[in-house]
């Protein structure tokens, strides 16, 4: 399914940055891939795009943006099995009405209900945020909002909760400006009511938010706009008041014109931002893994690529953001290249005592059985190992859920 908006007329394969470049050195590491799950591209889902979720057990959650009884798409669950083997079960087929489209990881809340959005269908045809409560060993879907394009369309990104229990989201488009939107669902009287918390215009706010949020601890959201621009949102200090947007960094635009459009953020230590760069970036214009250091002043924030993909066997296009592991190490995905143009998982580790960032490839696709094509973040498991989705290949060519066995 595709969708029907025009992404402003831009090519997301033309993204370009110039921020400061620090050039690390690249190892290869042989390490073991497992595939937990090959799509069959029917009823089970096809095509993963989107990252995972698990629980307290270890069972693995996700979701297609095809396939299912309806062919609009399904949420899916993976469980471990004594002999070592996954059982993939699907607990919801959307059907248009509720929802078409998932393009977009899951979470759960405290109690262990699903929550996600998909990018089409609903009451108004852009988009919804469900939710899956677990009942009667089966699965009770809710469409909590349906989007009327006023209030936002076609979500892309991931939900996060805040201490509340409010959700908060971002759209690709619609607003009062046609630019996207921020969103927060609330939970009253037994309904979720939907606010927009800010709409974009296009103009020095960015446009069209496609990467999932992140919150402090403060409450404060933060994000990246498709334009480059990474903004934060400071709930009001009073009610009835307004969210304050700001925009912390703009990384520009590319001499081509093309947008950035940048990942999701992770905070570092001491207020630091990491992100990825999908595109762009050097001669190979393959993209990168930047930073973003909060003003120790009066000044701005300051950007510094910690890493510049190279293409060939160093990967290509990172989509995904980066995770860290307890250590301060990042890891993530790119979804071509490598060693066989396929796409690789790769790891960050930081400098030493001053110094660059030493970037090593953990895994590179072949594009057979092991799959192709990882556009989905990782998720590190409670073993170490590195958990995600490639949106090809497998044993029938409709993709995969795999492990990189520490």
């Amino acid at each position: 399914m595709q969708l029907t908006n025009s992404l402003r007329g831009s090519n997301l394969l033309a993204i370009l940055v110039g921020v400061q470049l620090l050039i690390s050195g690249t190892i290869a590491v042989a390490q073991t891939e497992k595939v937990l799950y090959s799509f069959q591209g029917g009823n089970d889902g096809t095509n993963p795009s989107t990252g995972l979720v698990a629980d307290a057990a270890g069972n693995l959650y996700g979701t297609t943006t095809e396939g299912g009884n309806a062919g609009y798409g399904v949420v899916y669950e993976l469980s471990p099995s004594q002999g070592g083997g996954w059982t993939q079960t699907v607990i919801h087929s959307f059907r248009g009405a509720d929802g078409a489209a998932p393009a977009a990881g899951l979470i759960f809340d405290h109690v262990g209900n699903l929550y996600g959005s998909t990018s089409t269908g609903g009451k108004y045809h852009v988009g919804t945020v469900f939710q899956l409560t677990p009942s009667g060993g089966g699965w009770t879907e809710t469409v909590l909002h349906s989007f009327t394009d006023k209030d936002g369309s076609h979500p892309l990104a991931g939900l996060i909760f805040d201490q509340a229990g409010n959700l908060y989201g971002t759209t690709l488009f619609g607003g009062a400006s046609h630019g996207g939107v921020v969103f927060q669902l609330k939970l009253s009287g037994g309904a979720w009511k939907e606010t927009v918390l800010y709409s974009f215009t296009g103009r020095n706010d960015g446009i069209d938010p496609e990467a999932s949020l992140i919150i402090d601890q403060n409450g404060v959201l933060y994000g990246t706009t498709m334009g480059g621009n990474v903004f934060n949102l400071t709930p009001p200090a009073q009610r009835h008041t307004k969210w304050t947007f700001k925009s912390l960094y703009n990384l520009g635009i590319g001499p081509d014109g093309g947008p950035l459009s940048p990942g999701t953020l992770l905070f570092g230590k001491n207020g630091v931002l990491y992100g990825t760069q999908k595109f762009g970036n050097g001669p190979a214009n393959a993209g990168a893994v930047f930073q973003l250091t909060p003003p120790a002043g009066h000044g701005g924030w300051t950007a510094t690529t910690i890493y510049r993909f190279n293409g060939g066997g160093d990967g290509l296009y990172p989509y995904a953001g980066v995770i860290a592991d307890a250590a301060g190490n990042l890891y993530g995905t790119t979804a071509g290249d490598g060693q066989t143009y396929l796409g690789t998982v790769y790891k960050l580790t930081p400098p030493q005592q001053g110094g660059n960032w030493t970037k090593t490839t953990l895994y590179a696709f072949t594009g057979g059985q092991d799959g192709s094509g990882p556009y989905a973040p990782l998720i590190i498991g409670q073993g170490g190992g590195l958990y995600s989705t490639t949106t090809a290949g497998g044993s029938d060519s409709h993709g995969t859920v795999f492990e990189i066995v520490p």
